[in-house]
């Protein structure tokens, strides 16, 4: 065999194994998987991350953000439930003072509605904070509301265990909304609401009158006002006679005030 035929054939399998010289090295990876997207994994997937999954994140859940909780919503929260916005309390979205709306002439009475106001959202966590709404935002769920005051330290303890109730309730499985209203003049330290509670917190104003509406000046605080999924009363207790039967730092109490929830929820 002369020479320059023997150089050639001797070429030939030196070409088949080497993978620099394959049709994909139009990207940069050795990997031989043809998909030239420039990542070792070789999982044909072309988005040059090596999760396999296709997004381009590594976490490996498919949705295109890196924090790997798998809900497919493409935000960083965590929170699994895929609707992209991150975890918050309360309705998501807000309802005005309707057309034809009319004041309640006893709003404590049992079967009356609600007053008519709408109060700006001073709660962090809550879906709809900083944003102005009436109560009909909490249609079409069992509603406790409550009166109190940001200074108050009666008020502070009982909005602590407001909070430790509805996430009893929500581990039982009931869907039940928790709203406080802090009295107008105390806006200064709404801190110490947001600091004890998740659930929504609304300020009144001097224009709003809020507090009137639901009960007397200077009188009403700390009362609990539960309401039905069509915004109709149906338990108030009175906690300025200091009404004992109430007290959230008594079994007896909490007994009440949850048991109301229920009958509320059971209708």
């Amino acid at each position: 065999m002369n020479d320059p035929l023997r150089a050639v054939l001797m070429c030939v399998p030196l070409l088949l194994a080497c993978p620099s010289s394959e049709v994909d090295n139009a990207d940069t990876e050795t990997s031989g998987d043809g998909d030239g997207d420039g990542d070792p994994s070789g999982d044909g997937d072309g988005d040059g991350d090596p999760s396999g999954d296709g997004d381009g994140d590594p976490s490996g859940d498919g949705d295109g953000d890196p924090s790997g909780d798998g809900d497919g919503d493409g935000d960083p929260s965590g929170d699994g439930d895929g609707d992209g916005d991150p975890n918050c309390t309360g309705p998501n979205g807000t309802q005005p003072i309707p057309a034809n709306a009319a004041q309640p002439d006893t709003p404590m009475s049992p079967g009356s509605t609600w007053a008519y106001f709408e109060l700006e959202d001073f709660q962090p966590q809550s879906c709809n904070f900083g944003q102005t709404y009436s109560l009909e935002t909490f249609k079409g769920r069992v509603t406790l509301f409550t009166l109190m005051r940001s200074t108050c330290e009666i008020c502070q303890g009982t909005l602590e265990k407001l909070e430790q109730m509805q996430a009893q309730l929500t581990l039982k499985g009931h869907e039940v909304w928790f709203v406080a209203l802090n009295q107008d003049g105390y806006a200064d330290t709404q801190q110490e609401f947001i600091d004890r509670a998740s659930f929504p917190l609304v300020q009144d104003t001097a224009q709003a009158n809020a507090w009137g509406l639901m009960n007397e000046i200077g009188l009403g605080t700390d009362d609990i006002y539960i309401y039905d999924s069509n915004g109709v009363l149906h338990s108030y207790f009175n906690y300025a006679d200091a009404n004992p039967s109430i007290d959230l730092n008594t079994q007896s109490g909490w007994d009440t005030v949850y048991g109301a929830v229920i009958a509320a929820l059971e209708g």
